[in-house]
């Protein structure tokens, strides 16, 4: 029920699934955690309560395949900021976003990795966002930037500094106008300075059509200290 976005080269599964039509099964939801249930629960409108059913129905049963457990028996926990990880499954990384219908899961094997996702759409205040948000010379580069475009390319910025901050696991403790992503949809590495030191992190973004534009990030292992013989 979702579709393998095919970015062969990168160094983590990228799935989506559209909440609204690709629904769970009848009795899917039981195989939430009465957390998951509760969370859903608050809600005020239905179609909100529905897509995050659908969207951690889905998490689950992606994340089930990945380490051949029962969707109902996987539990999660959360890192010092919220981040969810999947108790006991250290070879499993994932991390997911949604934005209205649209869900996206990354999924690895291993590593510290983060994924957003924005629907396009007509956005008047990109300029007002991108002052508090982007570095001056993306500031620029939005600025240059053809009207008919303006709204895809600040969403380019915008996902890839959500991911990068996903990925780090850092929530807001970095000001995402204090590191520089691009506005693009190229594979790159970028410097950020966490709350634990700096730390290199790579990420790419793409275009889902005339859709939504997504972006991925993954922390990068830190080289080995190097060696002095005497």
């Amino acid at each position: 029920m979702r579709r393998y976005l095919a970015h062969d080269t990168a160094p983590l599964q990228l799935w989506w699934t559209d909440l609204d039509t690709m629904p769970p099964p009848p009795g899917a939801e039981a195989t939430l955690s009465a957390d998951e249930r509760a969370r859903a629960a608050r809600f005020v409108r239905e179609v909100h309560r529905r897509r995050f059913t659908a969207a951690h129905v889905a998490l689950r049963e992606l994340l089930a395949q990945h380490t051949g457990r029962a969707a109902a028996e996987l539990q999660f926990t959360g890192g010092p900021f919220g981040k969810p990880a999947l108790r006991g499954q250290p070879t499993c990384a994932f991390n997911m976003s949604h934005s209205d219908e649209l869900a996206v899961y990354a999924v690895a094997a291993h590593g510290d990795i983060g994924v957003d996702v924005e629907r396009l759409r007509e956005m008047p205040d990109t300029d007002m966002l991108a002052r508090h948000n982007f570095t001056p010379a993306e500031q620029d580069q939005l600025g240059r930037a053809p009207a008919s475009a303006r709204a895809l390319t600040f969403l380019y910025g915008w996902t890839r500094k959500e991911a990068c901050l996903k990925a780090i696991g850092c929530g807001l403790q970095v000001d995402p106008y204090t590191f520089e992503v691009g506005l693009g949809p190229d594979r790159r590495d970028v410097s950020v300075v966490s709350p634990d030191g700096p730390v290199m992190v790579e990420v790419e973004s793409f275009c889902d059509g005339d859709r939504a534009v997504v972006s991925w990030a993954r922390v990068k292992p830190a080289l080995p200290e190097p060696t002095h013989s005497a």
